[in-house]
């Protein structure tokens, strides 16, 4: 008798070598899908945190009729480091090689301690101590507290922390990262310095109170919405709530040394943007996400660039002007930056939330931060 040889059915190594292929080729159609979803939802994120940050303004304006000053600047009137050309607010001491140790540091809040209970973090707030600098000792565990409201998802380098004094060897003096900065104002890279009998010294200048910047000078603000001891009030907005930038996006720094985006510290490019959109020849941020090499003018980009390399910067499109000149290259510049492709998440002060295109008109842009604008102009978005 016969057997009879039963054939079993199978699959051959070419056929699954083709399913995988098939398989190989749908994810990679789906790919891009899904990491679009996900950028989608972290802009999402990122808009809604901007959003109660301007309810938390917009509490804070009702508490004390008046919107939080950028930053408070205490100490004696004057800043001797400046060499008589810079006012307050803009040097660090701490990051240029004084230890809080020998000499107080001058700094004290930022608009974003000052309105920690608006976001519902009154313990936060109470764990600061207003009346020493941010810097001190006692305000060490509070300042290194990363708080995800202010942190946008889309950033991987907002859980860092920022070595203030890194880039003079003094190390411990550490901050927590945020992406989310007050508009300081667009203004030019001069001072309105009052003289009796004398006009303005330039055209769309900072406005300082002192004659003498070196030892008399106690305030600076700009067309922005608050500065370094000033306050405004709704008022004060020329431009109209909807048509003024109020907070804006900005990126956490790429290394210990970079203090872009420390929350608790009020210097440009820490929790604020200043000088963007001026449209002339000696300026250089004029819109978001800028890529000139120069563009945030920050301290310790010099170090920032020795340890990353300058290259490597401009490939995280975190540029920085450096300067060989120690008081120089100060907190002076800075603009507007985002991880989001094409563009950046603005609050206009009417708490308005809306994406800017990296492309915006030069102009537009400065007149979307100056709150001094009369004459009507088409918003971007």
């Amino acid at each position: 008798m016969k057997t009879q040889r039963i054939r079993r059915a199978g699959v051959t190594i070419v056929e699954l070598l083709v399913v995988i292929g098939i398989i190989g080729l749908l994810a990679a159609l789906l790919l891009p899908a899904v990491q679009t979803s996900r950028e989608a939802a972290r802009r999402t994120k990122c808009g809604n945190s901007l959003h109660q940050i301007g309810l938390a303004l917009a509490n804070y304006e009702s508490d004390f009729k008046v919107l939080p000053p950028f930053s408070i600047w205490s100490g004696p009137p004057g800043e001797p480091l400046g060499g008589g050309v810079l006012p307050v607010g803009i040097v660090d001491r701490v990051a240029q090689g004084i230890s809080p140790n020998q000499e107080p540091d001058r700094l004290n809040a930022n608009w974003l301690m000052m309105i920690l209970p608006q976001l519902d973090q009154t313990n936060l707030f109470n764990q600061f101590n207003f009346r020493l600098p941010s810097v001190d000792p006692a305000n060490a565990a509070a300042r290194t507290v990363s708080l995800p409201i202010l942190n946008c998802p889309s950033d991987p380098y907002n859980g860092s922390l920022y070595e203030r004094g890194l880039q003079s060897g003094i190390l411990g003096f550490t901050y927590a990262r945020g992406n989310y900065a007050m508009n300081i104002g667009s203004n030019a890279a001069c001072y309105n310095i009052p003289r009796p009998g004398s006009p303005t010294t330039c055209d769309n200048g900072f406005t300082v109170d002192g004659t003498n910047l070196a030892v008399d000078n106690t305030t600076l603000s700009g067309n922005g919405v608050g500065g370094v001891n000033v306050s405004f009030k709704l008022a004060d907005m020329q431009t109209g709530l909807s048509n003024l930038v109020a907070v804006e996006e900005i990126r956490a720094g790429v290394h210990a040394v970079d203090p872009r985006g420390a929350w608790a510290l009020g210097y440009a490019g820490a929790s604020g943007t200043v000088r963007h959109g001026v449209v002339s020849a000696n300026e250089d941020d004029a819109g978001p996400n800028n890529q000139i090499h120069s563009a945030d003018d920050i301290q310790s980009c010099t170090q920032l660039k020795q340890a990353i390399g300058g290259e490597e910067l401009l490939k995280l499109r975190m540029p920085c002007h450096s300067s060989t000149n120690l008081y120089s290259e100060v907190n002076y510049e800075a603009t507007s930056r985002s991880m989001h492709p094409g563009g950046v998440h603005v609050m206009t002060l009417d708490g308005g939330v809306h994406f800017v295109s990296d492309n915006v008109n030069p102009n537009l842009w400065f007149q979307l931060h100056c709150r001094n604008n009369i004459s009507p102009f088409t918003l971007p978005f």
